[in-house]
């Protein structure tokens, strides 16, 4: 082992030595130029960023009743496209230094360069990301559920989407995984409110409180664009009696609704004297336990 580490510096020392100062100030001419690209790609990206930038804000000034969402999905998939060609140019330029990028491209094509580099997922996830847009599944600022993932849309790149939890952490899914989507912007929402009572409760009298209460609380709130509807009884368990009302709401504020109509409802019960069903337990004592 010994030797061998020998014999490797012996090796690098005399291809040190080899170095003429024509080599050294050939590196560092190279080295010059790399950076000066880097710094030059990262002046153009900043610039064309914020022309992108400028341009998508115009069109939002300008128009009455544009739709926001797909302008600033749009701003961002530009964003993505400038980016990743950037790269790909900074990244050409930067190898032509050292080797002759025509020629590679040449023979192999850019086809063959992707697929020489496995990137066959990387072509899917695009060809998704295209497919996404052209057919409006989502958009930047939709909250949508992606297999497991519930969240806002925060970004829609050419390959991957971003999306922001409730506890603020942010989910990259690629693309290409994206299979079932379930988007609640798109439309009004129904918000489902059931509420239990015990058996003893006049279900006609608890069904007219809780017409009433939604009946005011949609006077109130513009939220909600159709009357509210009490269904009726829909369940009747163990210890309780469970109705349901339901009211149609504008997207996302179903929750909303749904928690202040329980609020509400609940007061009223507290009014009325209507109580909440608890689970009961019957005990049954023989004749001779109860002499014990």
């Amino acid at each position: 082992m010994k030797e061998f580490l020998l014999s490797i510096g012996r090796e690098l020392n005399a291809w040190i030595e080899g170095f003429t100062i024509e080599n050294y100030q050939h590196l560092a001419f190279i080295a010059l130029k790399i950076l000066a690209i880097l710094f030059l790609a990262g002046v153009v990206y900043r610039i064309v960023k914020v022309l992108i930038d400028r341009f998508f804000n115009a069109q939002i000034q300008a128009k009455i009743g544009v739709d926001v969402r797909k302008v600033n999905t749009l701003r961002a998939l530009a964003h993505s496209i400038l980016k990743y060609t950037v790269y790909f140019v900074t990244g050409l330029t930067v190898l032509g230094q050292f080797v002759d990028t025509t020629s590679i491209l040449a023979t192999a094509g850019i086809g063959g360069l992707a697929i020489g580099f496995g990137a066959q997922s990387l072509v899917k996830d695009v060809i998704s990301g295209f497919f996404i847009l052209f057919e409006d599944q989502y958009a930047v600022g939709d909250f949508v559920t992606i297999g497991d993932t519930t969240g806002t849309v925060e970004e829609i790149g050419l390959r991957i989407t971003k999306i922001r939890g409730f506890k603020g952490d942010l989910t990259i899914i690629p693309n290409g995984q994206v299979q079932k989507v379930v988007n609640y912007t798109r439309g009004n929402v129904l918000a489902v409110v059931d509420i239990s009572v015990p058996y003893e409760t006049d279900i006609d009298r608890a069904i007219k409180l809780i017409e009433d209460v939604a009946k005011r609380y949609a006077q109130e709130n513009k939220n909600i664009v159709e009357q509210p509807q009490v269904l009726g009884v829909i369940d009747m368990g163990d210890s309780q009696i469970t109705i349901r009302a339901v009211a149609r709401t504008l997207p996302l504020k179903h929750w909303e609704v749904e928690r202040e109509l329980k609020k509400r409802i609940k007061e009223a019960f507290d009014e009325n004297d209507i109580g909440i069903p608890y689970p009961r337990r019957v005990i049954i004592q023989s004749e001779k336990e109860e002499k014990q």
